[in-house]
Formats: C-alpha cells, sequence, structure tokens
C-alpha cells in the first residue's frame, strides 16, 4: 500500500493531473468520434435489418469506449475538485472532459432518433440480437419520451450549448472559495461545517451564524444561479411540450424510474405521519433544555458522556463487522475499499463540504469521499457512502448502460449500510447514555428524512412555480423556505433555515432536478426492506443482490413487484416502513423524559396514535 490510509489512491487512474496520460487519453477519444460519426451516417441508409443490427452493434461498442474515457476524466476532475476547490488543472480536465461528453451525445443524436422512429415491430426484432437487447430498458424509457424529442438539429443544439452546467460549476466554486470567521480564525465552509457538531453550545451557535452571514454575503449570486437553471429547465420543457407539455417534476420522476403516482402516495403518507419526526425533535430539543430546538442545534451532538470516538482504522473495521453479519462479502469489501485506497476523509482547506460515493466506469471502482471526524454521525455517515460503493461493486461485470441505477434506489442501498452499522453500534453500548448516542443519530436521520427532505421537495415545486412566473431574488427565495418549513416543522424548531436553498448544492445541480425526494424514497424502502430479514431468513442475502442488480433495468414499482411482492402505488408498504420509526419514538421517548413539562402528555397522545402503524 503505497497511499496514506484514509486517502484516495489513483495509480491506476491519473496519478498526477501534470502526467500526459490525462491529455493523451482525451486525444484517442476524440480521435474515435470521427469513425463513430462514419458509423452513424451508414446509419441513415435504407439497410436491411440483419446489417443494421451489425451497425449498432459497432456504434455502441465505439461510443461505449469513449463515454468509458470521458466518464474515467471527469470523475478524476471531480475528486481532485472536492480535495481542492480551487484547482486550476481540475478544473480545465473537467472543462475538457465535458466537452468530450458534449461532442459524443451530438454525434449520437441521430443514433436516438433513429431508435424514436422504429416500429415496435422492428424494435422488438433488433432488441433480440443479445448486445443490443442489454439497452432495452434504457430505450424503452427513451421511447417513452418520444414526443417530447426535437428534431436532430435542435437535440444537437441543446447539447451543444450545454447552458446549466457552468452555472453548477460556479457555485461549487463559490462554495469552495467561502469563508467562515469563527473566534477570529478563517475556516473553509466543510471545517465550519463541523463546528456544528461541537459539545460546546457557544461554539455552535458561532458557527451557525457564521456560516449563514457567508451565506449571506453569496445570496444574490446563489439566487441568480438558482433562477438560471431552473429558466433554462423550464424553457427547454416549453420547447419540447408541443405535443404533452411536462413539468420538471415529470421529468424528475422520469429520471428516478418512479411514477407520479408512486411519489405523490410517499410525499402524501410522510405528510400525514409527519409528527414521528415532529416527536423526535421535540423529545430531542427538550433533553437539550429547549422548549423547541434552536437552529444552532439540529446537528448538535447527545448530550450524554460517550466513549464513542473512533479512529478511522477503528471505524473501518467496525463498519467491516456490521456489513458481515448481514454478507460476509459485503464486510470484506468494506476492508478492501480502505485498503486500496477508495476511500479519502480529509481534512483540508478548499475541501468540499458533505460526502459522496463515485465510481469510475472502466476499471469499475468506487471512491468515497467523507470528512471524517471519528464521531458516531461520522462513522455512519462513511458506512452510508460504502453502501452506495458496495452496490457499485455489485454491478460492476453487468453492462455500462446497466449500471445506471436512479438515485430512488441509490439511495436504499446507502441508508442499508448505515442501518446495519447503527444496529452495531447499539450491540456494543454499555448502558443507557451510550444507547442514547446511537439512537440520536438515529433520531437525526430520522427527522432529516422525514421533515428536511420534503420541505426542500415542496420548496423546489414553488421555486419551479415562481419561476414560471419571473426572476426570483434571495428574499424571495428566503420567503418560500420560511413557507415551506413552517408547513412541516410546524413550530418544533425556533426559527427557519431560512436559507437552506443557497447552503444546500443539491439545488444547483444542472442535471437532475428534484434532488431531494430520493432520499426519502430510499429511506423508507430500506426500512421496509429490512423489516423482511427475518421473514426471509437466509435467502435475504441473495434476494437483497438480486434487487441491487436489477436496479438499473426496471422501474422501482416493477422492482418492488419483482422481489418484494408489493405495491407502492397505496400507503401500505410506507405506512409499514413507519412502524420502524414508530419504534425509535418510543425508545427515545424513554430515554430523553420531559422533565415534568406538560406538554409531554400531548406528545405522548399523538405517539400512541402513530403507534397503530406497527
Amino acid at each position: 500500500m503505497t497511499h496514506a490510509v484514509g486517502s484516495w489512491d489513483f495509480s491506476r487512474f491519473y496519478p498526477s493531473l501534470d502526467d500526459e496520460q490525462p491529455q493523451a487519453d482525451l486525444a484517442a477519444a476524440r480521435g474515435e468520434l470521427a469513425p463513430l460519426a462514419e458509423a452513424v451516417d451508414e446509419l441513415r441508409k435504407a439497410q436491411p435489418l440483419y446489417r443494421l443490427a451489425e451497425l449498432l452493434s459497432q456504434i455502441r461498442h465505439r461510443a461505449t469506449r469513449i463515454r468509458e474515457l470521458g466518464w474515467n476524466l471527469s470523475v478524476r476532475a471531480a475528486c481532485a475538485l472536492s480535495q481542492e476547490g480551487g484547482n486550476g488543472k481540475a478544473q480545465h480536465l473537467a472543462s475538457r472532459a465535458r466537452a468530450l461528453n458534449v461532442d459524443l451525445f451530438k454525434t449520437l443524436a441521430p443514433v436516438e432518433a433513429f431508435w424514436l422512429s422504429l416500429p415496435q415491430s422492428s424494435f422488438e426484432r433488433l432488441m433480440a440480437e443479445p448486445l443490443l437487447g442489454e439497452e432495452r430498458f434504457r430505450l424503452e424509457r427513451l421511447r417513452a419520451l418520444a414526443d417530447q424529442r426535437l428534431p436532430v438539429q435542435g437535440e444537437q443544439l441543446v447539447t451543444g450549448l450545454d447552458g446549466a452546467h457552468p452555472w453548477g460549476a460556479l457555485y461549487r466554486d463559490l462554495a469552495a472559495r467561502l469563508r467562515v470567521v469563527l473566534s477570529g480564525q478563517s475556516l473553509g465552509l466543510a471545517e465550519a461545517m463541523s463546528e456544528l457538531e461541537s459539545q460546546d453550545p457557544d461554539r455552535r451557535r458561532e458557527a451557525w451564524q457564521g456560516i449563514a452571514q457567508a451565506w449571506g454575503r453569496e445570496a444574490e449570486t446563489v439566487a441568480a444561479i438558482l433562477c438560471a437553471i431552473q429558466g433554462g429547465r423550464l424553457e427547454l420543457l416549453r420547447q419540447r411540450g408541443t405535443v404533452r407539455r411536462l413539468e420538471p417534476l415529470d421529468l424528475a420522476c422520469h429520471q428516478g424510474h418512479i411514477a407520479r403516482t408512486t411519489l405523490d402516495t410517499l410525499m402524501a403518507t410522510a405528510y400525514e405521519y409527519r409528527g414521528l419526526g415532529q416527536q423526535l425533535l421535540t423529545l430531542m430539543a427538550r433533553r437539550l433544555g429547549h422548549e423547541r430546538m434552536p437552529m444552532a442545534d439540529l446537528q448538535a451532538p447527545p448530550p450524554v458522556p460517550s466513549r464513542m470516538h473512533h479512529t478511522f482504522t477503528e471505524a473501518i473495521a467496525l463498519i467491516a463487522d456490521a456489513f458481515a453479519r448481514l454478507d460476509p462479502e459485503m464486510g470484506a469489501f468494506a476492508r478492501m475499499a480502505a485498503e486500496r485506497g477508495w476511500i479519502d476523509i480529509g481534512p483540508g482547506a478548499g475541501r468540499s463540504s458533505g460526502a459522496y460515493c463515485t465510481k469510475f466506469a472502466r476499471p469499475a471502482e468506487p471512491r468515497v469521499f467523507v470528512n471524517f471526524s471519528g464521531t458516531p454521525a461520522s462513522v455512519l455517515t462513511l458506512a452510508h457512502e460504502l453502501g452506495h460503493a458496495w452496490h457499485n461493486w455489485l454491478v460492476r461485470d453487468l453492462p455500462l448502460c446497466q449500471r445506471a441505477y436512479p438515485m430512488t434506489l441509490a439511495e436504499s442501498a446507502s441508508i442499508m449500510g448505515e442501518t446495519l452499522v447503527r444496529e452495531a453500534l447499539l450491540a456494543r453500548c454499555d448502558g443507557d447514555d451510550e444507547r442514547l448516542a446511537i439512537l440520536w443519530q438515529a433520531s437525526r436521520s430520522a427527522v432529516t428524512f422525514l421533515l428536511n427532505i420534503p420541505v426542500r421537495f415542496e420548496f423546489e415545486r414553488a421555486l419551479v412555480a415562481g419561476r414560471r412566473r419571473g426572476s426570483l431574488d434571495a428574499a424571495e427565495l428566503d420567503r418560500l423556505m420560511t413557507s415551506s418549513w413552517q408547513r412541516w416543522y410546524q413550530g418544533t424548531t425556533r426559527g427557519a433555515d431560512t436559507r437552506l436553498w443557497a447552503s444546500k448544492g443539491h439545488f444547483a445541480n444542472p442535471a437532475l432536478g428534484f434532488y431531494n425526494y430520493p432520499y426519502l424514497f430510499g429511506y423508507l424502502f430500506s426500512l421496509g426492506l429490512l423489516a423482511r430479514r427475518e421473514q426471509w431468513g437466509a435467502s435475504f442475502v441473495p434476494r437483497y443482490r438480486a434487487l441491487l442488480r436489477d436496479s438499473g433495468v426496471m422501474s422501482v414499482e416493477t422492482l418492488a413487484r419483482r422481489h418484494l411482492d408489493v405495491s407502492l402505488d397505496g400507503p401500505g408498504f410506507w405506512r409499514q416502513s413507519l412502524g420502524e420509526v414508530v419504534r425509535l419514538v418510543a425508545e427515545m421517548a424513554r430515554l430523553c423524559p420531559a422533565f415534568g413539562d406538560p406538554k409531554q402528555e400531548s406528545i405522548n397522545r399523538q405517539w400512541q396514535e402513530s403507534s397503530s402503524l406497527g
């Protein structure tokens, strides 16, 4: 092992951005574009079906190789920018890789048009070819939006303009340069956000105020970024919608492989039982000595002494053991990821905040990014991202098109990993204080999924509606966020996270709208899946693996019917999943007594009503 523990190893993927290899691979990929274009031109001529199958297979082979090179270059640049937001070489490489992908998609536009023009009988005959049949699900999804396609030249123009991506890059650069002053010390955003988990309430308050002030200085810039991204999205849908007008949420559902009826049921059920998240938040606030939760304390650690602090090596051992209880290969994978340098834990002044898992295309290897501090919350975040990585690893042998699973199912795998480690931590607890320390993190997660995620979802719906009427300034976005917050939290917090629209980078994602509801879906879907562990017994692991391997080739509804024998468009499955949260509320109520608060009787009554779920 030549890399430092807890740092990425890129020995197989451009060890240095100063090397010649990135530029050589870019040149090689661009050299493949001309032969690809020639094959595409051949496709336009009238051909017998067998010749079309040969041409399409050749096109797919060439396009896949170009896409793999562009993918690897993009991921390598993104990883470098996560470590150092102002890395000029990484920014340049990201730009060139993006330009390569744009030219690839422009070249392939006539191929997409060809697939859309085929009568169903011809489509089925081509799908009988093994290589082409691998793309059936992707092509069926494409054909479902046939009435949204522009002529080939129009699609090429849209791809070439690339209007939203520079806005997303501007946001990432702004966040990387943001400085927060705490006690006279200038910190990067990731460093400042870690102080929100400080044991010192004054330090948390100072961090919250400092972060709010930093984003306040950039509020109008971020408002302009969000309006530009949403405005472009709305205009493109308008241009496409001459036959059938789609909304941004319709497009997001298509990308998430989820039906609007399923999403509507999910959100309605979450709102019906929002009291569960509110009860958890109130219990936590009162355990901290507050009637309502102060904004600065939303990420506060549990107010109990705990010996649960882990080094990175200890955290990996814990996670590997927890994963192995379910699946020994999953546990071995967690150890391998650390040993091979697939995890980067920081620190760094220009480092991005948050955590994520990404993957290279060829060879198929995941990479995990976290800001690790050793707290139980940090360990659970690492487990969450390793759940993503395990999902990526399980599908590594599948064709590239079948590895493109949606966020809805990606979050199901990651939350499964997080839940397994939480169970392992609970098993190690020595007394109620340590039990509270772990369940505190579970409660924080539940509050995020059941309240904060719906707030973001409703805010984005309001943002889309407002942007349709015109541009929105920071004050208007503040108002929309506050309204969404009050609808879900309903007075359980002291104030609202008014600038969440600025600090949450998901809103500035140029490729994905509504980068929020999949977390709620994944949370409840994984809880429902885990609830079947005892019932399925020894068959659980192979069935879980099969579900993950099918995640890129069917809708979430089909996946649930095939692997769980449940329907997602009614409230039954979601209510059953919430039964796990009901049990969490009961245990937290035991560990967080109300200290004689007269309102506790009301909380208990609400819980009794909710407990009918379980």
